[in-house]
C-alpha cells in the first residue's frame, strides 16, 4: 500500500507537492483505518481529491503511475516529457513510500532529459526507525547493499532506473523481489475509458467474483447473479438475463468499477482512479468507498486513490477530513495539494468535523474555487 508519495515538475507541479495517506491527529473514523500491528501506524484505504478543472487532480495520479512506469517500462517512459511548462532543464522528482504488514521502502528517483540523476531505495522492518541502503545511485557511482554485492551492474545505463536493472538482473532477492510486488499492485485507471476487462477478470476468480456479486446485490437487489460464460458477461436482474451492455451505460459502469474494487480487495491493491465517479449515482459511488473503508471488507490492506466531483461524498458522514484533499492552481499555473485536516482557514481557523464540507467548497472556503465571468 502506498504510505506517501512526493513529486516535483511534473505536469502542473512544479515545486514539491506530497501526498500523504498517513493518518492526521484528527478523532473521526479510526476504525477505518489500515492499523499495523506491528508499529501501530494508521494508513488511509481511501483518499479523493477536489478541485476546480484544470486545478491538477489527475496529475497527481498521473505522477504516480509514471513513476511506476519509468520503473516497468523504461525504454518508453524514460522518452516522454512531462515536465512542468518550459522546464526541461529542471530534475523532475519522484519519492514513493510503500509497506506492506511487515516492510516499508522508499524509492527515491530524480530524472532529468531522460536520464536517472539520483535514485535510493531504502528498506526497514516496521519495528525498527532505521532505514538500510538497498542500493544508492548517483553521478558519482552506485553502492549495492546486502545480497546485491556481487551484481555486475556495468551493462546499466543512464536512462535507465537501477531499480528496473535490478528487477531483472536480481529478481530473486528477498527486498527487490517485494518492493517489486508492491508497486505491481497499484493500478492506475481513466474511469472515461473503463472496458468490460475488470469484470471479466473479477468473475474468473472465486473471491472476487463473490465480493462482486454480493456489492451488486447490496446495491442493486433486482440483479440476483452475473456470470461470464461463453465469452459474454451475463447479468440476472429481475429474473432475466441480459447482458452487460443492456444495463444501460451507468449501470455497466457501476459493474465494472466495483469489479475493479473486488479484485483490489482480494489482492491488496491501491486503485488510482482518474474520475472516479463517473457516470456513478452519489449512493452508488459512496458503496464504492465503503468497500474500502470498512475493515470487515477491506482485510487485505486495499486502497482507493481517486479524483472527484462527486459533493455528496465531501461529507463528515463519508470520509475523515484527511482523506479529503483541495487541489489549486495558482495564475501561474502552479498546482498545489492539501488536505482539508491541515487547511486553515482565511479567519485563522481549522476545518471543523461538524461543517458542511460540500458548501464550504463550493463556496470557495478551502482556497479552490471558479469564479465564472459573466458572457458579454
Amino acid at each position: 500500500m502506498i504510505v506517501q508519495f512526493t513529486t516535483s515538475n511534473f505536469k502542473s507541479i512544479r515545486d514539491a507537492a506530497e501526498l500523504s495517506l498517513l493518518e492526521a491527529n484528527i478523532t473521526e473514523y479510526p476504525k477505518t483505518l489500515i492499523r499495523s500491528q506491528l508499529d501501530g501506524v494508521g494508513i488511509l484505504p481511501a483518499l479523493l481529491l477536489y478541485g476546480a478543472n484544470g486545478s491538477g487532480k489527475s496529475a497527481v495520479l498521473e505522477a504516480i503511475r509514471y513513476m511506476t512506469r519509468l520503473v516497468r517500462e523504461p525504454q518508453t517512459a524514460m522518452k516522454e516529457q512531462h515536465c512542468f511548462y518550459g522546464n526541461e532543464e529542471e530534475t523532475a522528482g519522484f519519492d514513493l513510500f510503500v509497506r506492506n504488514s511487515e516492510h516499508e521502502y522508499e524509492y527515491v528517483l530524480r530524472i532529468l532529459k531522460g536520464n536517472v540523476t539520483e535514485e535510493t531505495l531504502f528498506f526497514r522492518n516496521l519495528t525498527d526507525t532505521t532505514y538500510d541502503v538497498v542500493f544508492d545511485r548517483d553521478r558519482e557511482g552506485v553502492f549495492l547493499g546486502e545480497g546485491l554485492e556481487d551484481t555486475d551492474v556495468s551493462p546499466l545505463t543512464d536512462d535507465m532506473p537501477m531499480l528496473s536493472f535490478v528487477m531483472a538482473e536480481a529478481k530473486n532477492h528477498g527486498q527487490i523481489a517485494e518492493v517489486s510486488g508492491l508497486l505491481e499492485k497499484i493500478r492506475f485507471v481513466d474511469c472515461s475509458l473503463l472496458d468490460n476487462a475488470p469484470v471479466i477478470d473479477a468473475l474468473s476468480e472465486a473471491d472476487a467474483a463473490e465480493i462482486l456479486k454480493k456489492a451488486l446485490s447490496c446495491v442493486q437487489s433486482r440483479i440476483t447473479d452475473i456470470t461470464f460464460e461463453r465469452e459474454k458477461i451475463t447479468v440476472v436482474r429481475d429474473g432475466m438475463k441480459l447482458s452487460l451492455e443492456e444495463l444501460g451505460k451507468g449501470m455497466a459502469q457501476m459493474v465494472r468499477l466495483y469489479a475493479l474494487a473486488s479484485s483490489a480487495l482480494v489482492h491488496g491493491e491501491t486503485l488510482l482512479l482518474d474520475d472516479a465517479n463517473q457516470k456513478l449515482h452519489p449512493k452508488a459511488f459512496r458503496f464504492l468507498l465503503e468497500m474500502f473503508t470498512d475493515p470487515q471488507t477491506n482485510v487485505n490492506g486495499a486502497q482507493l486513490l481517486g479524483t472527484s466531483y462527486d459533493m455528496p461524498t465531501m461529507a463528515n458522514s463519508v470520509l475523515r477530513r484527511d482523506e479529503i484533499w483541495m487541489t489549486d492552481c495558482s495564475r501561474d499555473g502552479v498546482t498545489r495539494i492539501y488536505p482539508l485536516a491541515l487547511f486553515l482557514k482565511e479567519n485563522g481557523e481549522k476545518v471543523r468535523k461538524d461543517e458542511t464540507y460540500f458548501k464550504q467548497f463550493l463556496e470557495g472556503r478551502y482556497g479552490t474555487d471558479i469564479v465564472p465571468e459573466p458572457m458579454r
